[in-house]
């Protein structure tokens, strides 16, 4: 007589079923720190590439005496993740690389797949020796350095760069303010002062160019002023007579220039009398 053997299904231990369901973890965890890894690398690239844009920078008289250099920088973000703590730095310098001044922006949250923008507001201080007085007289290129540092995809730090020129247009370019020879008029003497600049501003100049004649020992010889409406691109050249004081001579002093418009009042280089 046949006897059939039953089969047997044996449990595994829990043990061997613990450890294969941390296998299947583990395997799952594996492929999504590698698909983490490949879309973070993808978005840095592209992050990489969107570099600090500046737009619109421009420059005007400011109605605290100073020149404004206003515009914004921008930066895209096209990755899957957001850019956190960025904070922008901008530095500028002259032609001659004479430090004008800096400001900063931010920090700010860049969200994935959006551009943001940064507005800039930067004011110089003008006076007649200080390092903005070579923007009123001569036309330069100015040096435009930005910079920043975030934090990307919650846990990679990064940092990006700006460096470019723009051209400045002087709103008084080869300003020259020279005083004649004295002659007689009216019982006393008098010199002829010619103010001449072209204004290659992208604004107009519109107010009044004052000026004192100051002789070697600083004695205050005469002063006169020129209304000026010099549009974009526009020269200015007039002369007038200027009473003397008596006794006083200008020879070896310099004359002594503002502009004022607008409220503003801003001081223009001297100019040496020979």
């Amino acid at each position: 007589m046949a006897v059939s053997a039953v089969p047997t299904h044996r449990t595994p231990p829990g043990i061997y079923r613990a450890a294969r369901a941390l296998r299947w973890v583990s395997a799952i965890v594996f492929i999504l720190v590698i698909l983490f890894a490949v879309s973070v690398g993808y978005s840095a690239f592209e992050v990489a590439r969107s570099s600090p844009q500046s737009h619109g920078l421009s420059a005007s008289f400011a109605p605290n005496g100073t020149v404004e250099i206003g515009g914004s920088f921008s930066l895209s973000n096209p990755g899957f993740y957001p850019i956190e703590g960025f904070e922008l730095t901008a530095r500028i310098v002259n032609a001659s690389g004479v430090f004008l001044g800096q400001l900063a922006t931010g920090p700010t949250t860049i969200a994935p797949s959006s551009d943001q923008s940064f507005p800039i507001a930067l004011y110089i201080p003008v006076s007649e020796t200080g390092p903005a007085v070579s923007l009123l007289t001569v036309d330069q290129y100015l040096a435009v350095d930005a910079w920043a540092n975030a934090t990307y995809a919650y846990l990679f730090p990064i940092s990006v760069s700006l460096s470019e020129s723009r051209s400045w247009g002087a709103p008084f370019e080869g300003l020259t303010v020279t005083v004649g020879t004295p002659m007689a008029a009216g019982g006393g003497v008098a010199v002829p002062v010619t103010v001449s600049f072209s204004n290659h501003a992208a604004f107009a100049q519109d107010g009044v160019l004052a000026f004192v004649i100051e002789s070697s020992s600083f004695a205050n010889c005469g002063s006169g002023s020129y209304t000026v409406d010099v549009p974009p691109g526009g020269y200015f050249d007039q002369t007038q007579n200027v009473d003397l004081s008596a006794g006083c001579s200008p020879a070896g002093g310099e004359v002594l220039s503002t502009f004022t418009t607008g409220g503003t009042v801003v001081p223009l280089p001297p100019e040496p009398i020979p």
